[in-house]
This record gives structure tokens, C-alpha cells and sequence, in this order.
């Protein structure tokens, strides 16, 4: 917690002086009310007594007082709440920026291999936790210290005997507070990783509501989420035993404070050493400062929580990538697009082998496909090339330089992917083509839509361009959403085309079109296509056959069919 405020906090550390002003005075008006009742009990002793006079002015005196230490610190406490809390939010607002820049800019592999869903508790219920923590540090630590400082000073002006009663007695009550605390510690984490688990699955359940349907797994998911809901309900219930003990502790504490306070004041009472002032503001001082001595106990299991978040925020901003910088880095421009892979081999983290020696090239301007079964390793080749990944042994070059010693935005500035899984992101259609190419003007966008064939349907839609598309998509067909990711390749005018079954949703009438302006496009550019239908691929240039991650047949169409190899053996279980 010391670390998370010293680097996202303390630049907002101007906020919280504000809010520690404003603690001060409330404490210090909170102050005032112990005073006055000390006055009060005098007066109250005086009027009873031989010398009383039967003179009141002092009631309304007193009276007009204690309103005016009410209105005074319900003005600060008003106004360090505000300043505590924007100091808070602000904070929170640079915590998750440090999290989600790690997160877009790290390995391509960790949010591969990783549910969305963890990823998205940690935004959600980690920041609350942090929340909570922070704002429960800022509201109540300055200003129950200070409160209680002023309250003991109060109470030694006023007997410091019966002060030194209390310091005896209060403070047993701490070390199993502390206790609590580090045991709720880790009970959060395992609680907020829990959240996580169930968030992930909630999402998965959702994205596949048509499967469920289909397949009537409604009974199926409901129990999964159901046994997740259970487990998060005990962990979250053992965090809440712990911190519902904290408060009892404390309780009794203080009853055995008061009580013991009570009697040896009530026998200095007797015996002339102490009076009735004296008595009401000692017990107003401790009724002060019962509440906040509470409030730092209870921050003690709330700063726990927090700190369990904030390990986790540490575990991702302080991951190291695994695809190293290369320093310097090459800036390169317009490549020309010459594509080599020698002697590639890739394993993935799980262990296993994706490429084994894969070996071949792409002219500039040559359109190369590459065809094979499943797992032969095809879009490892477009992760490789993209660096998304680095070859564990042999080299990926791109005009002769390996792609490692470029900077990736540059190097991947000179590649158009469209893969089989169109990403849209929830925008309108307009925006989605334009991430191409921020800069691109009108005219532009609309040149690429139309040479993916896909200005037609999108002047149909209900405000054309301007179109909501919904989250990834959904507002449009597949066949849709496959056509304007075509034609965000296109505008970005890349000298490397990526195709990854980029025509595989749609029907044939559409991709006949889009092939044929696909054709056009990609003359001058180096093209990669991976497709399982061959009927796409028949026009390469060159088609390169994949098997167990390296090439094992090479040429264009009528050569390998006529060979009866694996490119053979394909088309005929795709004819038949």
C-alpha cells in the first residue's frame, strides 16, 4: 500500500494536504465539545452547590457553542470528504491506465494465455478494494489520530490519572486486531482471485449463449455458475468473520475502559480530588474518541484488503515481457515486402511444437498461400511474422533484417491483417475501418469499404457509416463484420497483406467479389493467404503445403494436384 500511494497517489498528493487540513479541524472542533462539557459539569456543579447565584446567560452561552462547533466541523468534515475523495479517485484513475497500458503494450502471450475474465476482476474488484482502502486511509487516519491526540490531551489537562488508567487498558485490544488483519489479508487474495475465476466464467456463458441454447446446457452452466457463486459466498464469508470481530474486541475494550474509568472517578468524586466537570469531560473525551480508536482498528483489516489488491496490481505492472526490445531499434518505413522464414522453429509455453524448421519466402508483390490440415502451424506463421511471438530457433526476416531488431510499431505498421475472427470493436462503422488508418480522410474510408465490398450494405444501414456496430460486432452478420475488417486492411495500404480465411463467412456470390477486388488490391503487395478452401488459394502465385509445422509440398495448383501428395489428398476430402 506504502508502494501503490508513493507512485499513483503522491502525484495527487496536494489533494489529500487539502483533506488533511481539513481533518485537523474537524478534530480540533471535535475537540471543543469535550471542553464545553467540562464546562458545562462545573457550572452545573456550581449552580447546585452553597455559593449557586440562580444566573443562567451561561446555558444559552453554551449553547450557542456547541451549535457553533456542530456547523464548524460539519463544514470540514464536508470539505475534507471531498478533498480525500478526488485525491482517491484520481489516483485510481492512474492505477488502472499503469494496469491496462501493461496489459495492450506486454506479451501478446499473457493475454493469450490468461481468461479475460481475471483480467477484468482486476479492474472491477481489485480497484474497489483499493477504493475502499484508500478512501477509508484518507477519511478516518488522519482524523481519528488527531482526534484521539487531542482527546488524550484533553483528558491529562483534565486527571491524568484516569488518563493513565486508560492508556492501560486500551491498547490489549490491538494485538489481536493486527492478528485479524494479516490473517484477512490472505484470505482476500484468495478471494479476489476467486472473482476473477467466476468472471470469467460468467463471460464465457454469455458469449456462448447460442451454443447453450442449442445444446440445452442451461442446467449445465447454471450449476458451474452456481458452484462458483457458493465458493466466493464462504471466502467472502471468512473474510467477513474476521472483520466482524475486530468491532467486539474493541467493544469490550472499551466497556472495561469506561467501567473502570467510571469507578475510580466516582471515588476521586468522593474524596474531593476530582469534579463533576472534570468527570464529563473525561467521559466525553473517551466518547469522542471510542469511535475513532474503532475506526483505526477496523483500518487495520480494510488496509489489508486493500494491500491484497495491490499485490496483484504490482504482479501486472511489474512483468517483465518476453519479447525483448531490441536496442536501438530499426525504424522501418515502407518495407518492399520480401517475407523469409529459415529454419523456423516454434514452441508454444505449454510445450508444444508448432514449427519445426519451417522454411520458405515471399517475393515482393508475390501472393503465397499456405494450406494444410489443422495444427500444421499456418497462423504461427502470421504470430511469428507479426512478432507476437519470437522463434524459439531459426530466423523470421522482412527485407533481409530479422523482424526482431525492428520496433514493433514500425514493423507491424507495414502489415494488414484480417483473420478469420473479424474484431470489431463497439463503434460505428466509420471508426472501425478508420483504425486502419487514423489520418485517412472521408473519401478514403469509403474507397476502402467499397473495394471490400461492403459499401452497399453499409449505406442500408440505419444511419449508414455512422452505424453503431455493438460489442464486437454483434449488430452485424458475420459476413459483415468479415467485410469491414477487410476493408480496415485495405485502408491501412500495407505492403504485407495477412489474410487468415479472411473470406471464410461469407457466402460465395460475396466472395467471388470480394476475391476479385482483393486481387487487385494486393498487386504490387506481398500477400499471405491461409485458407482450408482451397477453391480461394487456386490463384496464388505459389501455394506452400504445411505439415507437422514445415513445408512439405510447394508449387501452384495443377502441379501438386497432379503429384497425388497431401495438397492432393485435401482437395479430394473437401470435393467428396
Amino acid at each position: 500500500m506504502f508502494r501503490l500511494f508513493a507512485v499513483y497517489f503522491r502525484p495527487h498528493l496536494g489533494w489529500f494536504l487539502a483533506g488533511t487540513l481539513f481533518a485537523v479541524l474537524t478534530s480540533a472542533f471535535a475537540t471543543g465539545y469535550a471542553y464545553i462539557l467540562g464546562v458545562l459539569g462545573n457550572r452545573l456543579q456550581d449552580s447546585f452547590g452553597a455559593e449557586a447565584t440562580g444566573e443562567t446567560t451561561w446555558i444559552w452561552w453554551v449553547s450557542a457553542a456547541i451549535i457553533g462547533l456542530a456547523l464548524g466541523r460539519s463544514v470540514t468534515l464536508y470539505m475534507m470528504t471531498v478533498a480525500n475523495n478526488t485525491g482517491v479517485q484520481r489516483g485510481l484513475v492512474d492505477i488502472q491506465d499503469a494496469q491496462y497500458q501493461a496489459l495492450v503494450q506486454g506479451d501478446y502471450a499473457r493475454l493469450a494465455g490468461d481468461a479475460s475474465g481475471g483480467f477484468v476482476s482486476r479492474f472491477i474488484n481489485d480497484v474497489n478494494s483499493i477504493r475502499d482502502a484508500g478512501l477509508r486511509f484518507a477519511n478516518n487516519f488522519t482524523k481519528s489520530v488527531v482526534t484521539v491526540i487531542g482527546m488524550l490531551g484533553i483528558m491529562l489537562w483534565t486527571d491524568w490519572q484516569l488518563t493513565i488508567l486508560l492508556l492501560v487498558v486500551y491498547p490489549i485490544a490491538f494485538g489481536p486486531v493486527i492478528g485479524l488483519g494479516n490473517r484477512i489479508r490472505k484470505r482476500s487474495r484468495q478471494a479476489q482471485k476467486q472473482i476473477g475465476d467466476v468472471t470469467a466464467h460468467l463471460s464465457e456463458g454469455f458469449q456462448s449463449a447460442r451454443v447453450v441454447k442449442a445444446y440445452g446446457l442451461e442446467e449445465y452452466q447454471t450449476e458451474r455458475a452456481r458452484k462458483g457463486f457458493i465458493e466466493r459466498s464462504r471466502l467472502f464469508l471468512k473474510v467477513l468473520t474476521d472483520r466482524a470481530a475486530v468491532d467486539p474486541i474493541l467493544e469490550v475494550t472499551g466497556g472495561v475502559a469506561l467501567a473502570g474509568i467510571l469507578g475510580f472517578a466516582a471515588w476521586r468524586i468522593a474524596h474531593d480530588a476530582a469534579s463533576l466537570g472534570d468527570l464529563l469531560r473525561i467521559i466525553g473525551a473517551l466518547a469522542i474518541a471510542s469511535p475513532e480508536l474503532r475506526a483505526l482498528g477496523t483500518l487495520n483489516a480494510v488496509a489489508q484488503e486493500g494491500g491484497a489488491a495491490a499485490d496483484r496490481v504490482f504482479e501486472i505492472v511489474d512483468a517483465e515481457p518476453q519479447l525483448a526490445l531490441p536496442s536501438p531499434a530499426v525504424e522501418l518505413g515502407r518495407a518492399e515486402g520480401a517475407v523469409v522464414f529459415d529454419d523456423v522453429r516454434f514452441d508454444y509455453p505449454d510445450g508444444s511444437a508448432a514449427l519445426s524448421g519451417l522454411t520458405f519466402s515471399a517475393a515482393p508483390g508475390e501472393t503465397v498461400a499456405l494450406v494444410g490440415p489443422s495444427g500444421a502451424g499456418k497462423s504461427t506463421v502470421f504470430n511469428l511474422l507479426l512478432r507476437l511471438y519470437d522463434a524459439t530457433g531459426g530466423a523470421v526476416r522482412l527485407d533481409g533484417r530479422d523482424v526482431r531488431e525492428f520496433s514493433p510499431t514500425s514493423l507491424r505498421a507495414n502489415l494488414a491483417l484480417v483473420a478469420q475472427d473479424a474484431a470489431l470493436f463497439d463503434d460505428t462503422v466509420r471508426a472501425n475501418i478508420a483504425l486502419g488508418r487514423f489520418d485517412a480522410s472521408e473519401d478514403e474510408i469509403e474507397a476502402a469499404a467499397c473495394a471490400a465490398n461492403a459499401h452497399d450494405f453499409i449505406m442500408a444501414l440505419p444511419q449508414g457509416y455512422d452505424t453503431p456496430v455493438g460489442e464486437m460486432g454483434r449488430n452485424l452478420s458475420g459476413g459483415q463484420r468479415q467485410r469491414v475488417a477487410l476493408a480496415r486492411a485495405i485502408l491501412r495500404d500495407a505492403p504485407v497483406l495477412l489474410l487468415d480465411e479472411a473470406t471464410s463467412a461469407l457466402d460465395a456470390e460475396s466472395e467471388a467479389r470480394v476475391q476479385t477486388a482483393l486481387a487487385d488490391f494486393s498487386k504490387g503487395r506481398t500477400t499471405l493467404v491461409i485458407a482450408h478452401r482451397l477453391s480461394t488459394v487456386r490463384q496464388a502465385d505459389r501455394i506452400i503445403v504445411m505439415e507437422g509445422g514445415r513445408v512439405v509440398e510447394e508449387g501452384v495448383h495443377e502441379a501438386l494436384m497432379a503429384s497425388g501428395g497431401v495438397y492432393a489428398r485435401l482437395a479430394e476430402l473437401q470435393l467428396s
